[in-house]
Parts: structure tokens; C-alpha cells; sequence
């Protein structure tokens, strides 16, 4: 019996050392297992951290680009004219020499004079600049000139845009230099000179360079002006595009004088700039409705107001006293409708820009309702003779105004707007507009009053016959 325990005794140890064993697998299994799965929960939280990462650099990388897009927005200049201007003068909204930028390169018939921005390239390098250098400086500025751009420029490679930007303001310095005849003495005209063989080409290049769709940054322009006026160059960019533009427009050179040193975003910014009024105090009242139309020119002048022209170099100089609108004298013709349009253009695109344009078309469209009252400006000297006809100046004046908005409370005419508008309701007003306003009118109210007189002297002599016989 002992040994049958022995025995079973014996038998049973291997047994339990086999169990022993197979346990301490399966918890060596379960201590792998659980080492694996932490190790995957390791990877697992390792994905998500980079996911996070990932998620938060976008994040600051769209920050950047938010930056840098802002800084961007703030130094665009360059517009096309906004589709809220309907069409009035095609000459005076698109090129017609010459495509100045991006926006009208290659477009017929524009391209026949690229060929010539050829000849003013070499004479600005025949200047002793080189052109290694010049295509260099374009190279630098070609990230910043591209920002002045509203619109997607990423159609034309760095090649391209500096090869276009490069001609174009060499021409544009040159041909300022050419028209405003600031060059050397020992510079002579060419046969093949596009200018000096046509010189009817002028006036539209000039109103080309006015255009806002038409237009180079003006540090760009500054930068090569100055870089290759040498010491014999008379002028600054300033003075020689005044010169220019005064052959369009004549000024007084006092009206020029406090903007030759003007910050400009560009030639039609240094030009509107110099045809601003100046400065008024604006008194706001807000009883007077924001909306209130003004009567037109027939209507006023019925009413006893006069219109008067008045000399000034600045035709948005406006000014009323004593029942007298005083207007500075304007004629319409290709190269003021240019400058009308694309200064309201201009003024719409550009946030930092004033409204005296929009303003002062807006006055002008209130005043003209139809033929007669650009008549009546006429025979006085506000619109002058040498002007295109009536219909034209009325429909420039009517699209160009409606197409922006007239707040009178807020524009820089509006306390000339409240007095005119406070002698129309006037009882005297009202009294010349109905019964004075045409020499039929005068008549038969003086007929009237003629009549009446007669038959009171009529009453008084009979009464008086009458006393006399049985008094």
C-alpha cells in the first residue's frame, strides 16, 4: 500500500510539473499578448498625435497664407473697370494704342504696336544702363508687382511676366520722356520712331496711360525713371507726368505744385489725386433725408437760382452762395471722359480712395435730366461748346452716375446740396417756379393782376359817380 502511494505519488509530480508548465506558457502567452496590444495601443496613439500634428500645421499654415493674403489685398492697385459702369465710350474704358499689363496683352488690334516697345527698350538701354542689370532689378520685383494685380496673373510664367513688365515700363519711361521732351539734346529723332513720324498717335496714348485697366505700379515705373535719368535729366516722375497730362488738360502750375511729391499707386492715382477739391468741413444733419434727390437745371433756374461759370483748375471745385451755383467750366470730350470714367472706376475699386469723382458725377447727373438742361449749361459756360453734343454729355452723365451710390449726406457738396434744396422749398421758390418761371406765365398773371386793378378803379369811380350825383 505504501509503495502504490509512492507509486501514485510519483506518477502525479510529473503531472503537476506538466500543468505547472502550461500555465506558465499561457501566462507568458497572455504577458506577450498584453505587451503586443500595448505596444499597438503605442502605434495607435503615435497615428493620432502625428494626425494632430498634421491638422495643427495646416492650421498654422493656413494662418500664414491668411496673412500673407492680407498683405496681399492691401496692396492691389490695379482693377478692371467694375461691370457695375455700364458701356458708354469703348475709346475711353479699353486701350487703343497701346496694352499697358497683363490684363490687354495680345489682343487685337493692341498688337500692332508691340513691336515698337522694342525701340524704346533699346533707347532706355542705349542710355548706358545695362540690360543684365534691368532684366535683374524686374526679376526682384516680380513677386511684389504681381500683388498690385486684382486678378489671377498664375497663367503666365516668371519668364513671361517680367519680359512684359520689363518693355512695358521701359516704353511707358521713355515715351513720358518723349512726349514731355525731356532728353538729351544729343538725342535725336529716328525715322522708324512710331511718335515722331505719327505724332496723331499722342493724344491716345496719353489717354491710354490714364486708363485703370492700363496701369504699372508706380514704384516700379519711379525705380527705372530714376535709375537711368542720369545727371542731365531735368525733371522728376512727378513733374514730367504733369507735363504730359497738361498737355491734355492745362493747369496752372500752383495746382500742381503740392503733388509732386504724392505718394501714387500708380499714373491715374498721382492724376485723380491732383484734381481733388480741397478739403471741406461736412456738416451732417440727419433730419435731411440720406436719399433726397436735387432738381435738375430747368426746375432750378425756374425757381431764380443762377448758374454761373467760374474759372478754376479744378473743375470738381463747386460752390453756391447767394443763389448763385458757381460751377467750373469742363468740356467733354475723349480725353475728360477717359479721366471721368476711370477716376469713378478707380474710386469704386479702391477702398483707401475718396469718392469726389463718384460725387461730383452723381451732382452732374442730378442737374441733367435731359437735352434742355445741358443746353441751359452750355449758353452759361459750365459745359463748353467744344464739347461732343448734348445727347452724348447727357447719357455720360445719366450711366455714369446711376451706376453708383448717391449718399448727399455724406458727400463733400453736400452743404452747397441743403441750400439749394432749402431756396426750392422757400414760399418765394414756389411763388417764381409756378407763376414766374416763362414770360407767358408773367404775362398772364400780370393780365391778371392788371385786370383786377382796373376793376377796382372801375368800383371806386362808380361808388365815387354815384356819392357825386346824389350826395
Amino acid at each position: 500500500m505504501e509503495n502504490q502511494a509512492i507509486i501514485v505519488i510519483d506518477e502525479s509530480e510529473p503531472e503537476n510539473e506538466i500543468t505547472e508548465i502550461g500555465e506558465a506558457s499561457r501566462h507568458s502567452q497572455d504577458l506577450g499578448a498584453g505587451n503586443q496590444s500595448e505596444q499597438e495601443e503605442e502605434h495607435a496613439d503615435g497615428r493620432e498625435l502625428d494626425h494632430y500634428m498634421d491638422h495643427i500645421e495646416s492650421r498654422l499654415e493656413d494662418r500664414r497664407n491668411g496673412a500673407r493674403g492680407e498683405r496681399k489685398s492691401s496692396s492691389v492697385c490695379i482693377f478692371p473697370i467694375s461691370k457695375t459702369i455700364p458701356f458708354i465710350n469703348d475709346r475711353a474704358e479699353r486701350p487703343e494704342i497701346v496694352s499697358i499689363g497683363p490684363y490687354h496683352k495680345g489682343m487685337d488690334p493692341l498688337t500692332d504696336f508691340e513691336e515698337y516697345k522694342w525701340i524704346f527698350l533699346e533707347r532706355f538701354v542705349s542710355r548706358g544702363k545695362s540690360l543684365r542689370f534691368c532684366l535683374d532689378k524686374m526679376m526682384d520685383m516680380e513677386g511684389a508687382t504681381r500683388c498690385c494685380y486684382s486678378r489671377d496673373l498664375s497663367w503666365m510664367s516668371k519668364k513671361d511676366f517680367v519680359e512684359m513688365m520689363l518693355l512695358d515700363t521701359c516704353f511707358v519711361v521713355e515715351l513720358l520722356r518723349h512726349i514731355g521732351n525731356d532728353r538729351d539734346s544729343s538725342e535725336e529723332d529716328e525715322e522708324d520712331d512710331p511718335i515722331f513720324t505719327r505724332p496723331s498717335l499722342i493724344p491716345p496714348l496719353i489717354r491710354d496711360l490714364l486708363k485703370l485697366e492700363n496701369q504699372l505700379p508706380f514704384f516700379v515705373l519711379e525705380f527705372f525713371f530714376d535709375w537711368s535719368k542720369g545727371e542731365r535729366g531735368k525733371n522728376t516722375l512727378h513733374e514730367l507726368a504733369f507735363k504730359v497730362f497738361d498737355l491734355a488738360l492745362p493747369r496752372s502750375p500752383d495746382a500742381i505744385l503740392p503733388f509732386l511729391d504724392a505718394d501714387a499707386k500708380h499714373l491715374l492715382d498721382l492724376f485723380h489725386k491732383s484734381l481733388l477739391p480741397p478739403k471741406r468741413v461736412m456738416k451732417t444733419d440727419h433730419r435731411w433725408p440720406a436719399d433726397q434727390p436735387m432738381q435738375c437745371v430747368t426746375l432750378l433756374k425756374s425757381s431764380g437760382i443762377k448758374f454761373k461759370s467760374r474759372r478754376s483748375d479744378c473743375f470738381l471745385d463747386i460752390k453756391y452762395k447767394n443763389r448763385e451755383l458757381q460751377i467750373p467750366s469742363i468740356i467733354i470730350n475723349d480725353f475728360t471722359s477717359t479721366v471721368l470714367i476711370n477716376c469713378v472706376a478707380w474710386e469704386q475699386c479702391h477702398e483707401e480712395s475718396s469718392s469726389y469723382f463718384i460725387d461730383y458725377i452723381s451732382f452732374m447727373n442730378c442737374l441733367i435730366s435731359q437735352s434742355a438742361d445741358v443746353s441751359f449749361l452750355c449758353s452759361d459756360g459750365i459745359i463748353s461748346e467744344f464739347s461732343h453734343d448734348y445727347h452724348y454729355v447727357e447719357t455720360l452723365f445719366k450711366r455714369l452716375g446711376g451706376s453708383s451710390g448717391f449718399k448727399v449726406r455724406d458727400c463733400y457738396l453736400s452743404e452747397e446740396i441743403r441750400e439749394i434744396e432749402a431756396y426750392y422749398s422757400s414760399n418765394w421758390a414756389t411763388l417764381k417756379r409756378v407763376y414766374f418761371s416763362t414770360p407767358w406765365s408773367f404775362i398772364s398773371v400780370f393780365s391778371a393782376f392788371l385786370l383786377i386793378l382796373l376793376t377796382m378803379v372801375q368800383t371806386i369811380m362808380s361808388v365815387w359817380s354815384y356819392q357825386s350825383q346824389f350826395g
